[in-house]
């Protein structure tokens, strides 16, 4: 679907976006210009503080051309009219520190033609499809992560409003574009309080992405995006929760 469409920069899924959005909104698609521009703004870096631009592709590359290309000059390929990479270069935008640590972990695997570890495994994951909840209180993360879907979004609706979440994965984003109730992000719960500043938020994610012990495939929990309370209409009713092709038990 290479087809612009404005209307998707109001849903609830893509608030974090907004101030980007904003200024690359209009009738037709934005180019790579406007988004270099934004990105000199926003002073993009790297891991290695290279300035992070986005450079067109024109060939196909690979996840190790792409990922050390990224580390080691800051060029992040992208094509035009696409919406997938253009909800990268928007990530990027909202989440630099956590873009960069992510490119971090896989260039410590892939220079040396290593397999794939269990954390560049969960660093893709995440980059494609990850959600972060934020909140003070676990127990909304630890319900998710045991499945309990009832009583996380249903007899524990009210609480939902004391914690908040930020889809990561860009190709979530886009998937969302055209919602359907089975679309599954894999879920990062970091403590902090709900209305942590943006760019605060960021550097907690990243650090937890730089530490020695950076996330795993097991500790990043399936959670179906349009359950979230206030993200998808449908899901006022409880009903909707009954679905155990999507809320499997």
């Amino acid at each position: 679907m290479d087809t612009w469409r404005a209307d998707f920069a109001g849903l609830p899924a893509f608030h974090h976006l907004t101030p980007w959005i904003n200024r690359i909104s209009g009738a037709h698609w934005t180019d790579l210009a406007a988004l270099n521009a934004l990105a000199e703004h926003r002073n993009l870096r790297n891991a290695l503080e290279l300035p992070v631009r986005f450079a067109p592709q024109t060939s196909r590359c690979g996840q190790h051309e792409y990922e050390i290309g990224i580390y080691r000059n800051g060029q992040v390929p992208s094509r035009e009219r696409n919406w997938h990479d253009l909800f990268n270069a928007l990530t990027w935008l909202a989440f630099p520190a956590t873009k960069a640590a992510l490119n971090a972990v896989h260039h410590a695997v892939l220079p040396q033609g290593k397999n794939r570890t269990p954390a560049s495994d969960a660093a893709t994951l995440f980059d494609e499809s990850g959600l972060v909840l934020v909140g003070e209180d676990e127990s909304l993360a630890e319900l998710l992560a045991a499945r309990r879907w009832r009583k996380a979004f249903v007899l524990r609706r009210n609480d939902w409003r004391q914690v908040k979440a930020y889809v990561v994965g860009h190709a979530i984003l886009e998937k969302l574009l055209t919602p359907w109730p089975g679309i599954t992000a894999k879920c990062l719960f970091v403590k902090m309080p709900a209305d942590t500043a943006p760019d605060k938020l960021d550097s907690a994610i990243a650090e937890r992405w730089r530490a020695t012990a950076s996330p795993v495939p097991a500790e990043l929990f399936p959670v179906p995006v349009l359950g979230l309370p206030g993200w998808w209409p449908a899901n006022e009713k409880a009903e909707f929760y009954a679905d155990t092709k999507v809320f499997r038990p």
